[in-house]
């Protein structure tokens, strides 16, 4: 073999080493930037989930006095219980109006924009000088706006803790003529001293409450939606509990009244059932709770309608429903069957059963049920969620009929209320008033767990 070929043979060998060489290294190359940029997928994708978790988060701290440090805080918070260590800002529309177009709105919603950065540390790509790189995700949160309306039994028994004999159910401590004036009216006190507490973790003017009472009949608070926590607070540290005409200056023809012997309280009494035969006590229950709901649940279809609030309903009750609004001109004083007209008044003994409207048996039962439906109800009702709280020995120990009527109606209104399709709240037992601040407390988390979207 002559040199030249061999040496021809060796050059091409020694060009073949070279291009494997070659190859191997952008195989390698390949290789890496693939593993690597897999890593890099994965942690961005980890870290976009945990910047979307941690907008939400910061969202719900969106409260009266927030600061963009607490903002800060919840959002690191959260990326740090997701294993996840970020440099993190935090924008609102307060600090900046391009996070989005709603900011624009009066007032801006509650927007949170979750900016959050961290390095990646290559595995391969050092070889050819790429040693790592800055991976961003950012995520906006909101909080919804929250419509509330408050509604809270202020019939007689919301005086019944006077101070005097709590067996006495015509203690002159009871009376509501001086306990209201001296806002000693008991547990209605209670009960206003925890709502006023409630109002003061919304956020106005971006959250609304309205109040309504009932007793005999329904009273929406004016002026009805409350955007400022002032006069929220106000108004509850106005309500009074029903107060009613005394029995004897003059004796009232109708309805309920304040009874004294000389001038000592003993009770409510009616002396329209009195003074019929048989006794008739259409005129004289004052426990509306149907009317309080359908006034609650009207209230969300009032100018300005915010469709994209959260519409909540906290129904607080201290006994069976036994009233209901007139319907004229059949029912001048609301549904009694006279089928009812011996205790329990206006509701049927048994709690389970259910009577259609326009059945002769329809009751006042019958009535909060449907009006539980109307406030719950997404397709042919208002949609909300209802919370209902039972207050006191007489919504488990009612003394005629199911002794549990109370309890019953209000766990459907919370927990069965407008069908299948609807948004259920909770129900809760208060034994007393001093069990109710902490189930306000647990209202208002679940409502908040409602809010992101």
């Amino acid at each position: 073999m002559h040199i030249s070929q061999k040496l021809k043979e060796r050059s091409e060998r020694g060009q073949a080493i070279i291009l494997i060489a070659g190859a191997l290294v952008g195989l390698i190359a390949m290789i890496g930037l693939m593993i690597d940029g897999g890593m890099m997928f994965v942690e961005y994708s980890r870290l976009k989930r945990a910047t979307d978790a941690a907008a939400i988060s910061a969202a719900l701290q969106y409260r009266e006095g927030y600061t963009i440090a607490s903002l800060t805080a919840a959002a690191t918070e959260f990326l740090q219980l997701n294993q996840v260590t970020a440099v993190v800002s935090i924008d609102t529309c307060d600090t900046d109006s391009t996070i989005n177009p709603k900011c624009g709105n009066s007032p801006p919603p509650k927007l949170v924009r979750v900016v959050a950065s961290k390095d990646v540390n290559f595995g391969f790509l050092p070889v050819i000088g790429i040693d790592d790189t800055t991976i961003t995700a950012n995520a906006v949160g909101e909080a919804a706006s929250v419509d509330v309306v408050l509604v809270i039994d202020s019939s007689a028994s919301m005086a019944s803790e006077g101070g005097g004999d709590p067996n006495r159910v015509d203690d002159p401590a009871d009376d509501p003529s001086q306990c209201n004036p001296a806002h000693s009216c008991q547990p209605f006190e209670q009960i206003k001293t925890v709502a006023r507490d409630f109002i003061q973790t919304l956020y106005f003017p971006y959250d609304r409450v309205a109040i309504v009472t009932f007793d005999r009949d329904p009273h929406l608070a004016p002026p009805g939606w409350q955007t400022s926590e002032a006069a929220a607070l106000a108004t509850v540290t106005n309500l009074n509990v029903y107060q009613p005409d005394q029995c004897n200056d003059p004796n009232p023809l109708f309805g309920p009244c304040l009874n004294y012997t000389g001038s000592t309280f003993v009770g409510m009494d009616c002396m329209h059932f009195r003074n019929t035969s048989p006794n008739d006590p259409t005129s004289c229950t004052s426990s509306n709770i149907g009317g309080g709901l359908v006034v609650a649940g009207n209230e969300f279809a009032q100018a300005p309608i915010r469709e994209d609030s959260l519409w909540v309903v906290i129904l607080l009750a201290s006994g069976p429903a036994n009233a209901t609004n007139p319907d004229l001109p059949s029912f001048p004083y609301g549904y009694c069957p006279q089928s009812t007209w011996t205790s329990p008044f206006c509701r049927d003994a048994s709690a389970t059963t259910r009577h259609d409207n326009g059945d002769v048996n329809y009751d006042a039962d019958d009535y909060a049920r449907d009006m539980a439906d109307f406030v719950a109800d997404p397709n042919n009702g208002q949609g909300a969620v209802i919370y209902a709280i039972g207050l006191g020995n007489l919504i488990q120990n009612a003394p005629d009929g199911d002794p549990d009527a109370g309890e019953q109606l209000l766990t459907y209104a919370a927990e069965q209320a407008g069908g299948a399709l609807a948004n259920h709240g909770i129900y809760y037992f208060a034994p007393s008033a001093a069990q109710l601040r902490e189930i306000f407390r647990s209202i208002a988390e679940n409502i908040a767990t409602r809010l992101t979207h």
